[in-house]
This record gives structure tokens, C-alpha cells and sequence, in this order.
């Protein structure tokens, strides 16, 4: 997902397995679950964080998170 442009929505297919288990709650806890619609809204001026919104509200990730977030093929 890190990968995004923004502007660009998709939908998430899965959480990498291989991501810690707390950081997998944490995504969970914030929306990031298969089936979920995803927009990335902006980048901040370095590259990191992004903004993203999902279920009615914005967060922000960095990009080592949303890596670990898979999605379906942007549209």
C-alpha cells in the first residue's frame, strides 16, 4: 500500500504474515482489514508519513507500515 499514489483508492486483500504481532493488532485496531477501502489522501513533504483515509476518518502511516499492507490493484 505504501506504494499509492495519492489520490489513488484500492481495497485490502491482507496484512503481510510476517509483520510483528503488535504492529498487526495496531493495524487491525485502525481499520487496516481485508475488505476495507483504502484512499491515500497526501504525502508529507519528505515522503513519510501518509495520510490515509478509511471507514469515515483520515490516519496517518508510515511508509514501513503500509508496506506491510496488501491491496488489490489500485483504481
Amino acid at each position: 500500500m505504501a506504494d499509492l499514489a495519492p489520490g489513488t483508492g484500492a481495497e485490502i486483500v491482507a496484512l503481510d504474515p510476517a509483520i510483528a504481532d503488535d504492529v498487526a493488532n495496531r493495524l487491525r485496531h485502525l481499520g487496516f482489514r481485508p475488505g476495507v477501502r483504502v484512499t491515500k489522501l497526501r504525502t508529507a513533504p519528505l515522503g513519510d508519513p501518509s495520510v490515509y483515509r478509511l471507514l469515515g476518518y483520515d490516519t496517518c502511516l508510515r511508509r514501513r507500515e503500509a508496506a506491510h499492507i496488501e491491496i488489490a490493484e489500485p483504481s
